[in-house]
């Protein structure tokens, strides 16, 4: 008869996911990771494979729990969806937790140079937020909401930019001051 798992392994990967989130891929040992999510070894490979597999399952998992909601609300109108987007992630960037930026723009900046599964990632997910961007312009230029010559696939890689170059300077201690100036003039570029 096959043992149970004594540990819900959804609740382990997002201990996990948080300890990477916190430390970073490199610096989470496997002795913090199996500290932190409260299994022993022969259950974190028996589960999980190794700590990469483990790790691109914690991006999977971020992207669902962190990030999903991106493209749920630029579904909803033009330009107003785009703003409530960047109000919202500059919100939740400056929030009292620790300050760490964005698992998926730390990852890229750690991994993606020289990991080639986490570097497809993070361009499928980036993929998809500028092509919901893209959408949401398109959207916006049909209203007359933004200019009839702009191009919304530009203005979209310019938007997934800024969103993640507020992540980075969110993970480096920037205050909320320094965000709102740069999605004020994101937005404003975009009139």
């Amino acid at each position: 008869m096959p043992r149970t798992k004594d540990f819900e392994p959804q609740e382990a990967l997002d201990v996990a996911m948080d300890l990477f989130w916190r430390k970073g891929y490199e610096a989470a040992s496997m002795r913090e990771l199996l500290d932190a999510m409260s299994i022993g070894r022969g259950s974190f490979y028996g589960t999980f494979g190794d700590k990469h597999a483990l790790f691109l399952a914690a991006l999977d998992r971020f992207r669902e729990v962190r990030t999903s909601w991106i493209e749920e609300v630029l579904e909803e109108s033009g330009l107003e969806a785009i703003e409530e987007v960047f109000r919202r992630s500059v919100d939740g960037l400056v929030a009292p937790e620790v300050r760490r930026g964005c698992l998926l723009a730390n990852s890229a900046v750690e991994l993606a140079p020289h990991d080639p599964e986490v570097a497809g990632r993070i361009y499928r997910y980036v993929s998809r937020t500028e092509d919901a961007f893209e959408d949401a312009l398109t959207r916006a230029k049909k209203a007359g909401e933004i200019s009839a010559d702009s191009d919304p696939k530009a203005l979209a890689r310019f938007l997934v930019n800024t969103l993640y170059g507020l992540r980075v300077l969110a993970r480096a201690g920037f205050d909320r001051a320094v965000l709102d100036d740069a999605v004020s003039i994101a937005l404003g570029a975009l009139r």
